[in-house]
């Protein structure tokens, strides 16, 4: 199991244009880093998870973004490439610290995690803010039937009972 403690950086990265996407959490602590590749319904999923956490706990004040942080781009080749199966958090409110628990796609249900990473709640806050940037930047969702609505349009089977009428962007967007 890679354990990287106190992630100095979490972000979501899109890479590819809508509809052909995919998606990574990028880590980094000291000197380590570590690509670990999801799907979109997972990064929602995480954003998701992190925004509940935010609300139960939302007396304690979050820190000030840590300044000694220096900011170093993201290796080509970083140290752990994972595409992940499932992921887990826990939050321990002694330390007031989220663990990220990622399993690889081929680890049984009963495994030990293949990838951990220690953030605080501020860090949390950001990675929810920059993953709903990152997911509304892909293709909108028809609010009917929840499937994505292309560029050359939609045709949504709910919409009027069984009619296959076109949905363009521009209609999804009123």
């Amino acid at each position: 199991m890679w354990d990287f403690g106190h992630a100095d950086l979490l972000e979501p990265e899109a890479i590819g244009e809508p509809g052909q996407r995919v998606f990574r959490l990028r880590v980094m602590s000291k000197d380590e880093s570590a690509s670990l590749w999801l799907e979109k319904e997972q990064l929602a999923a995480l954003t998701l998870a992190f925004r509940h956490l935010l609300e139960q706990t939302e007396d304690i004040p979050l820190a000030e973004p840590e300044s000694t942080v220096t900011a170093r781009p993201f290796p080509e080749r970083p140290q752990v490439e994972l595409k992940l199966g499932r992921l887990g958090i826990g939050y321990d409110e002694d330390v007031r610290m989220v663990t990220i628990f990622a399993y690889g796609t081929e680890e049984a249900e009963d495994a030990p995690p293949t990838f951990a990473c220690q953030v605080n709640l501020t860090q949390c806050a950001a990675f929810a803010e920059q993953a709903e940037d990152t997911i509304n930047a892909g293709r909108p969702i028809c609010v009917l039937c929840g499937a994505p609505i292309e560029k050359d349009g939609h045709k949504c089977h709910r919409r009027n009972g069984h009619s296959s009428q076109s949905i363009s962007l521009e209609d999804s967007e009123q």
